[in-house]
């Protein structure tokens, strides 16, 4: 669904989009990398308490826990992508509203 309607008042365009498809292999890729620059310092911060409660914690266990951090995201985030674009095929996607920037004077 797409239509434009004009504003009178600034002489700017707007328009209705909807998101019908999500590419599911990119925007999981594109997502788990900005996923996995919040998940590392909660994982750090579980070390650490690892470390004071038990006095020691093995490097393997660090990279183990982002390992499976991503991998999992990674894989629900496909998931995701593919749940989204079944439902935008049968009920509609996002809608989001697009407007043209005034130019600065």
């Amino acid at each position: 669904m797409l239509f434009t309607q004009s504003n009178t008042t600034t002489g700017l365009t707007d328009m209705k989009k909807q998101i019908s498809f999500i590419a599911p292999g990119q925007t999981a890729k594109a997502l788990i990398l900005v996923y996995l620059t919040f998940s590392v310092p909660i994982v750090l911060l579980g070390v650490l308490v690892a470390f004071i409660r038990y006095g020691s914690v093995e490097l393997s266990t660090v990279f183990s826990a982002l390992l499976l951090n991503a991998i999992l995201g990674f894989i629900l985030l496909w998931i995701a992508c593919h749940a989204y674009n079944w439902v935008a095929s049968r009920f509609g996607g996002i809608e989001i509203h697009l407007s043209d920037v005034p130019e600065e004077a």
